[in-house]
């Protein structure tokens, strides 16, 4: 089989992140069809080996599920893989299969695949095998022609507030009004892209309409743009929306919440998005998300996720987030710091380069405003040398995301020939 036909057979199989245990069990079984000896360790990150390894490859294989995932239906449309009313996983089902398919073709290869990636790097954050290889090829990029060599550090922010209710203000009527299915997108690759924020639209038409809230959620994962909110108000009576929202009565539940004004304030005046620019890599140096906003038991949970390129920057974006959300009543906690991966050409990469050459015109180095794993690799082992390729996928973390066919088949041959060189060396 093809990169594409396993990728294909991933469809009938459960990935969502934290949920991954039966994909787990398919890749040790297909590996174990090729001959390969295989390795769990307790945070459910495999290992796979035959021979002596010129090279580890590295994916991982959890997904972000949204839509009808993990019922995921793929189909072919003008050369790109989509998915039908769900996310397509091929972030990172693609270097998941292209391993697989590395495995039936070579045994000087060790094979890495990680969980629970897409909600904080956990798996990498806590592998217990050791990669014997001298390098790592990581295949969770997202442009082909290029050659990753650095990635933006990330940590989640957490705000909470307690919700008490109280009596909603005379001649207000109660209301449901939410929109929904906006473009969304990964909160680090996208950012950049003005993808409206579904809190963010929601917030605006609130404070607009002098609105009370009795509830609020929104957002669907931690590093996704949201592409959905709701709220339950109380607004005067006849009060209209802008196109595109759902509105309609609601049954009057007691009252409003008292941290209304303080809640719709907070949302209304925080910047989404882009902070500061990479001139020099094109790239943003740090960004922010509003990623999800939940209405529980008492109080009000609101998520937000960090990103920057260097970490103290990525410390003075948490300090300055902190310190806002604080104005306004908010607790405040940060969880999953993960530092950046400082760019490095190293020779390694170099290698990629020389090889890729023979596929394009144009080779370039690259940073991405996104996590990945390597960076910490390169921690865990100040020896090894990481890059990291991929085919070109848009639209990662949301229902549009689709994969160019004749892309990942390029990056096959790609991988297939870094091998073939490092043996030729040997």
């Amino acid at each position: 089989m093809d990169t594409v036909e396993i990728f294909k057979s991933f469809a009938k199989v459960p990935r969502c992140s934290f949920d991954a245990l039966k994909m787990r069990d398919f890749i040790v079984r297909f590996a174990a069809e090729q001959g390969y000896e295989t390795k769990i360790d307790k945070a459910d990150n495999i290992i796979c080996r035959k021979k002596a390894p010129l090279i580890c490859l590295q994916a991982h294989y959890d997904m972000v599920c949204l839509g009808d995932a993990p019922n995921v239906e793929i189909y072919e449309k003008d050369g790109w893989l989509r998915a039908k009313n769900s996310t397509l996983g091929a972030d990172n089902g693609i270097g998941a299969a292209l391993m697989l398919n590395m495995m039936q073709k070579f045994d000087d290869i060790e094979c890495l695949f990680t969980s629970d990636e897409e909600v904080g790097l956990i798996g990498a954050n806590n592998l217990e095998h050791q990669i014997t290889a001298p390098y790592l090829l990581n295949l969770d990029s997202e442009e082909e022609g290029a050659i990753v060599i650095g990635c933006a550090g990330g940590v989640d922010i957490i705000a909470e507030m307690d919700a008490q209710k109280k009596p909603a203000e005379k001649g207000f009527s109660a209301y449901e009004a939410g929109i929904k299915d906006l473009q969304g997108g990964h909160s680090g690759v996208d950012i950049d892209k003005n993808i409206p924020n579904a809190i963010k639209v929601l917030a605006h038409e609130l404070a607009k309409n002098r609105c009370e809230l009795v509830s609020i959620n929104g957002g669907e994962r931690m590093n996704s743009i949201p592409k959905s909110a709701s709220a339950v108000i109380y607004a005067p009576k006849n009060f209209s929306l802008q196109n595109g929202f759902n509105i309609k009565e609601a049954a009057a539940d007691g009252g409003v919440l008292t941290c209304s004004k303080e809640i719709i304030s907070m949302l209304y005046g925080f910047k989404q998005g882009v902070r500061s620019f990479d001139d020099n890599l094109k790239i943003p140096h740090e960004s922010i998300n509003l990623s999800t906003i939940k209405t529980e038991v008492g109080k009000i949970k609101v998520e937000f996720f960090a990103r920057a390129m260097e970490k103290k920057s990525l410390e003075n974006l948490c300090e300055e987030t902190e310190k806002f959300l604080k104005s306004f009543g908010f607790r405040v906690k940060t969880e999953g710091f993960s530092a950046p991966w400082k760019p490095n050409i190293t020779p390694f990469a170099q290698k990629i380069q020389k090889v890729m050459q023979n596929f394009f015109k144009s080779v370039e180095f690259k940073a991405m405003h996104a996590g990945l794993e390597c960076g910490i690799f390169e921690r865990q082992n100040r020896s090894l040398q990481t890059a990291s390729v991929g085919p070109d996928i848009c639209f990662p973390h949301s229902l549009g995301e689709k994969c160019n066919i004749s892309s990942i088949e390029r990056v096959e041959r790609i991988v297939e020939e870094i091998i073939l060189e490092l043996r030729r060396e040997k």
